[in-house]
């Protein structure tokens, strides 16, 4: 009898651990709910947007766009590289590394490379490299001087493994650079995030200062993240403190700093813009379906919130995958101080002049087809009513053409625009 006594008691204390363990989990999960936002009393977007985003991000490995960390490093003379790709081979064995580089015209490009695998086996590889061309003309320095962008590839028809750096030798002094290398992974398409924004922060103290404040970063961030934008990456860590970056942590927005210590002056930074595209685009890849390059001052507006449902995804789903990116109608809206969110500003200047289209991609079609001549990249135009871009600035004084944009839209839009200012607000001024 003393036995079954022992045993009950046994199997009581085992039930009361296994009771206290299930206890600590839920009590676990429902303390990071809270942490992340105080949904008692509140039944608004803002709070159900920031659990899905919560949600997904706990659901899932997070997928790591900053490692290794890429860095201009000089390889040869007047030539640098800034980040490589290892791409393996599908029915084969071996790939291809994939580097982006960047060097002055009269630069002469003659290296050897090699792939190793974890400081132990050595593969040779096929050097080649190919330049691309930029759509708004040559790369320029202050004092004249013309830069090359390149794509260095370094071909293998054998692997240990998973590599971890690439090797130039500069054939002419012999001279080894070491660059680490970042493995594109296989990842089938219902693991892929479906859009993220590359945050080009190369010109940011060049910006007026109404977007370099804390509460506008901060806008930017959660603007993109309410509408649907899933992961961010941003080009030049240097530009946000550490005081901002821990409000955006804060705020539960998953950024990934990189930096861009670019080698040379440019007389304008903008022509930096096909080098970061670049990188975001390889970066991507089997990562996200669309991704975007826009500076802090670009906002994107889709007609309703970027999920399975949206027309902008069910159109892009639909054309042929020699489409490789969407050209997304930009207005240049003036900024009222007074104002405190930009959607509420109304007024665009029809006579503002775009430099640049603002563009999404699909990452992985893009890099199948390689880099074509802009004039051979097959984009397609997306209809103002499904999406639209507005490029805020601050000058606007003393100028007669402004026009009210919110009339051009039909009333659903507008609404979805109205919905996200409110919770804008609600997130940032509470």
């Amino acid at each position: 009898m003393r036995k079954y006594q022992q045993l009950a008691l046994v199997l009581i204390s085992i039930s009361c651990v296994a009771i206290l363990l299930v206890y600590k989990s839920e009590n676990n999960r429902l303390k990071y709910v809270l942490e992340v936002v105080n949904i008692f009393g509140r039944s608004d977007t803002a709070s159900l947007i920031r659990i899905d985003n919560s949600s997904r991000y706990r659901n899932s490995v997070p997928y790591d766009f900053d490692s290794p960390l890429p860095a201009w490093q000089r390889v040869g003379a007047d030539l640098y590289v800034y980040s490589a790709y290892w791409q393996k081979n599908d029915l084969e064995a071996g790939g291809t590394v994939v580097s982006l580089a960047v060097g002055l015209e009269q630069s002469i490009v003659n290296f050897k490379c090699q792939v190793q695998h974890g400081g132990k086996d050595v593969v040779p590889g096929k050097f080649l490299f190919s330049r691309v061309e930029s759509p708004t003309g040559s790369v320029v320095a202050p004092n004249g001087e013309v830069f090359t962008i390149y794509k260095f590839l370094c071909k293998v028809k054998r692997d240990f493994g998973q590599p971890t750096e690439v090797v130039f030798t500069d054939a002419t002094h012999s001279i080894k650079r070491y660059i680490p290398l970042r493995v594109i992974e296989s990842k089938s398409i219902p693991q892929k995030m479906t859009m993220t924004a590359c945050v080009d922060l190369n010109n940011y103290l060049e910006l007026e200062d109404e977007f370099r404040k804390p509460s506008a970063v901060l806008q930017f961030f959660l603007h993109h993240q309410i509408v649907g934008v899933d992961d961010f990456i941003v080009y030049n860590s240097n530009a946000l403190d550490s005081t901002t970056t821990a409000m955006l942590y804060n705020h539960g927005i998953k950024i990934n700093l990189l930096p861009y210590n670019f080698p040379f002056d440019l007389a304008n930074k903008q022509q930096n813009r096909l080098i970061i595209e670049l990188d975001c685009l390889m970066r991507n890849y089997n990562a996200a379906r669309y991704t975007f390059v826009g500076a802090i001052n670009e906002y994107l507006y889709p007609n309703s919130r970027l999920r399975s449902n949206n027309q902008f995804l069910k159109y892009a789903g639909k054309v042929s995958s020699d489409v490789t990116q969407f050209t997304v109608t930009t207005r240049t809206i003036c900024v009222d101080k007074r104002r405190k969110i930009f959607s509420d500003n109304l007024l665009y200047d029809v006579d503002a002049r775009n430099d640049r289209p603002f563009v999404i991609h699909r990452p992985l079609d893009y890099n199948r087809t390689g880099s074509a001549p802009p004039e051979l990249v097959k984009s397609l135009t997306v209809e103002r009513g499904i999406m639209f871009v507005h490029r805020y600035i601050e000058n606007c004084v003393g100028k007669s053409d402004l026009y009210d944009w919110s009339t051009t839209l039909d009333a659903d839009f507008l609404q979805y625009v109205s919905e996200v200012g409110k919770e804008l607000n609600k997130l940032i001024y509470r």
